[in-house]
């Protein structure tokens, strides 16, 4: 038994729909200064299900189905605020560019609107006391070590997690023999064990006990996952990879199929910013338009990658970036535009649209000899946004940076374990709204 926030998010998600609707109803009747008959209702349900579908997956892409952190519920009125303003421009966009849809008067959008904001506010005020009310258990955890440490601090300090911790036994400092005796006193709701130390094997049969009395053992690898969205890298050794590798590779093969039907069309749109880029780098320094490096792709095989040019038009050394970013190249990075040849490199197969973001030569080099298992992430094929890029806050940037790149490695491992198409769709929305965002990729 794994602990999992599915049913507060399927919660969210059904709540949120209801709103989204008893909003269209109330529309209705302010507009007609009545309450609507089903049949009238029905009728505008076709037209308004794109509308409430694009509204969900923007809270999606903010984080309003995330695990509730604390730094997620300081940020929840911002948060719900950019979501309802996005929302209600969609709408707009979709109604005004798909006359086909009928709605008319267009009143009647904007009442939607307006009671829409109003009530998913309030509701989502209040969501996450009532998600969390019936999934608070009591638990003990056993094991030592850093993944220990750092999974004690985080359900200590956060209450959010739907854990409450009443014994942590530190297997370095702890008399194992009076484990029974705890187990017997506190009558947790769970257990969470790390399964792979010697020292608690031993034990296994006292905590088999705890199964048969209804309590779960959980495994503290399982459990970290579930909180911190990584894999814990201390724990990580030939039997994690032989049993997660395959399984990512065989979905790197069907994402292929995915890659193609996206980004061929894209592709195709993004011709019709060339020339204006064109224009606007040789009239800013009259360099090369595109910048072509090469990146460590799948099974470790090089591959070009190609990005309108944003630097100045000189040799650098990528372990010590010195480059200065032009005037022209500046707005590329800003709006992205810069990334657009990289769809190039999706449709010949060097990249996929979703998976690890490709790394330098020469960093992994480094990364390699200092960061343990650091080339599993080269087993699929590399990707323009990943888990680690819509997750970590503080990326890597420029140079060596072995703190934050085995963060990133985590994150990277996370995805290797967990690949499947509801988590790229996942990514591919928080994509979008870091895009929308200040903070990048």
């Amino acid at each position: 038994m794994i602990i999992r926030h599915t049913p507060g998010r399927l919660l969210l998600f059904i709540v949120d729909c209801s709103v989204l609707f008893l909003s269209l109803y109330g529309a209705l009747f302010l507009r007609n200064g009545y309450l609507p008959d089903f049949l009238d209702f029905i009728n505008f349900i076709p037209s308004f299900t794109l509308v409430i579908a694009v509204t969900v997956a923007i809270f999606y892409s903010y984080g309003l189905y995330d695990k509730p952190t604390l730094r997620l519920i300081r940020e929840l009125g911002k948060r719900i605020l950019t979501s309802q303003i996005l929302s209600a421009l969609g709408a707009v966009i979709i109604f005004y560019s798909l006359p086909t849809l009928g709605i008319a008067p267009k009143t009647i959008l904007l009442l939607y609107i307006v009671i829409s904001s109003v009530l998913i506010s309030v509701w989502r005020r209040f969501a996450f006391s009532i998600v969390l009310r019936y999934k608070k258990q009591t638990s003990i955890i056993i094991g030592s070590g850093e993944t220990f440490n750092n999974l004690v601090e985080e359900l200590t300090r956060n209450p959010h997690t739907g854990i409450t911790l009443i014994s942590k036994i530190d297997v370095d400092t702890y008399n194992m023999e009076s484990l029974v005796t705890v187990l017997r006193t506190t009558k947790p709701n769970s257990v969470i064990v790390d399964m792979r130390d010697d020292r608690i094997k031993p034990y296994f049969g006292e905590l088999y006990n705890e199964i048969q009395e209804g309590q779960a053992v959980l495994d503290i690898v399982d459990v970290y996952e579930d909180v911190f969205d990584m894999v814990p890298l201390n724990l990580i050794n030939q039997e994690w990879v032989f049993r997660y590798i395959s399984n990512s590779q065989r979905y790197d093969s069907a994402k292929r199929f995915i890659d193609l039907i996206l980004s061929v069309p894209a592709f195709i749109i993004s011709i019709i910013f060339y020339p204006f880029v064109y224009l606007a780098i040789k009239i800013d320094d009259g360099g090369k338009i595109f910048f072509v490096h090469n990146r460590v792709g799948k099974y470790g095989k090089l591959i070009p990658i190609y990005k309108f040019r944003t630097m100045e038009d000189m040799e650098t050394n990528e372990l010590n970036e010195t480059k200065k970013i032009s005037r022209v190249g500046g707005f590329l990075r800003k709006t992205r535009l810069d990334e657009l040849p990289q769809l190039w490199n999706v449709i010949r197969g060097d990249v996929s649209l979703i998976g690890p973001r490709p790394e330098s030569p020469n960093l992994v080099e480094e990364y390699n000899k200092t960061i343990p298992f650091y080339n599993i992430r080269h087993m699929v094929r590399p990707g323009l946004s990943g888990w680690a890029q819509v997750q970590q806050h503080e990326a890597p940037k420029f140079g060596i940076d072995i703190k934050q790149t085995s963060t990133k490695l985590a994150y990277d491992m996370y995805y290797l374990e967990h690949s499947n198409l509801m988590l790229d769709i996942a990514i591919i929305l928080k994509t979008f709204k870091v895009l929308l965002s200040k903070s990048g990729i």
